[in-house]
């Protein structure tokens, strides 16, 4: 998995951003180029792998890239810790750690409530990277926008739950109110798009939803325009679906960039935003769309419920326009 933005988070706030050796500052830094760059270094104390300095250890694989096994250096000192690794123990620095840790304390006198709020927003991050499976978006969302019969795997739809129920019950720092927007404002996409895809939802294996065909009705009286009013409803619920499917990216690819803004600005740097892929078309061929907000305006931004949606839905790439009673069923919970 690698080290979390938690574990980032901890690392270089209690470290104040700067190297536990010389104390050089060590914070990132985009130039004027736009070329990212990282000054400082997350040095394991025991390595990575085991073959690698101070790696015989009874450390798991996952446990090496812990806090606990962490040290910010500069690039400098991270060469020479690994170069002379009969000078720097395991111990060693361990204790250079504890007396860095120390001195950040004592000398810069850091503000900790901000560490702390930093150090919960980013495990509420971790999770919602977990649950809506961030790092397979395009694949698992594939399955809801292709060949016009969404589906969608047992964990994924489970974990999608979860995550709504989990951010529901979060109890928020309340210092940065974009990105805690962001997150509630995807909460609620994520809510309507659930509700709407279980509204005709069947098991196809173990493993899988899929949206019931339900216009092929077992009765065999059934007549042409009624087949083609239900017809014309199981596209409409499909397209809306879809729909669902692509303002939730969008509103994933908000929480992204206030992830980005206000936490870290490494933060999916290589991966960037989520894409969704959809078809086959006539032409048989898939397309990859990235999808964002276009106005920076929170009120623009904000998802104002399903009926708003199934409307406003037609300014934006969408599958299917109208607004249909069907799914204004009791009061939803928001």
């Amino acid at each position: 998995m690698g080290i979390t933005l938690k574990t980032h988070k901890m690392l270089w706030g209690r470290s104040g951003n700067k190297c536990a050796i010389c104390k050089t500052d060590l914070a990132e830094d985009i130039s004027e180029s736009d070329d990212y760059s990282i000054l400082g270094e997350e040095a394991h104390i025991v390595a990575k792998e085991e073959n690698g300095p101070r790696g015989k250890s009874s450390l798991s694989y996952e446990q090496r890239d812990k806090y606990s096994n962490l040290l910010l250096l500069c690039q400098k000192h991270h060469k020479i810790i690994d170069d002379h690794e009969d000078q720097y123990s395991v111990d060693k620095l361990l204790e250079i750690k504890e007396d860095h840790i120390k001195w950040v304390k004592s000398s810069l006198k850091p503000d900790e409530e901000k560490q702390k709020d930093d150090e919960i927003y980013a495990t509420y991050v971790e999770e919602f990277i977990k649950m809506a499976d961030i790092d397979n978006w395009d694949d698992w969302s594939s399955y809801v926008l292709s060949s016009g019969h969404p589906q969608i795997f047992k964990d994924q739809f489970e974990n999608l739950h979860k995550l709504n129920e989990y951010l529901l019950s979060r109890i928020w720092p309340k210092r940065y109110q974009d990105l805690e927007f962001s997150f509630h404002n995807f909460r609620l996409v994520l809510n309507d798009f659930l509700r709407v895809l279980s509204k005709h939802l069947d098991m196809l294996d173990n493993e899988r939803y899929c949206t019931k065909r339900f216009y092929k009705s077992k009765n065999e009286d059934l007549l042409q325009e009624e087949y083609d009013l239900l017809l014309k409803k199981y596209n409409y619920h499909v397209n809306l679906v879809e729909d669902l499917m692509c303002e939730l990216t969008r509103s994933a690819n908000f929480v992204i960039v206030n992830i980005k803004y206000y936490l870290s600005s490494s933060f999916r740097i290589k991966e960037g935003l989520l894409l969704i892929t959809t078809g086959p078309g006539i032409d048989l061929r898939w397309t990859t769309i990235r999808l964002e907000y276009a106005s920076k305006s929170l009120d623009d931004i904000q998802y104002k419920g399903l009926k708003n949606f199934m409307t406003s839905r037609e300014d934006v790439f969408h599958f299917g326009s109208g607004v249909s009673e069907d799914y204004f069923w009791g009061e939803w919970r928001q």
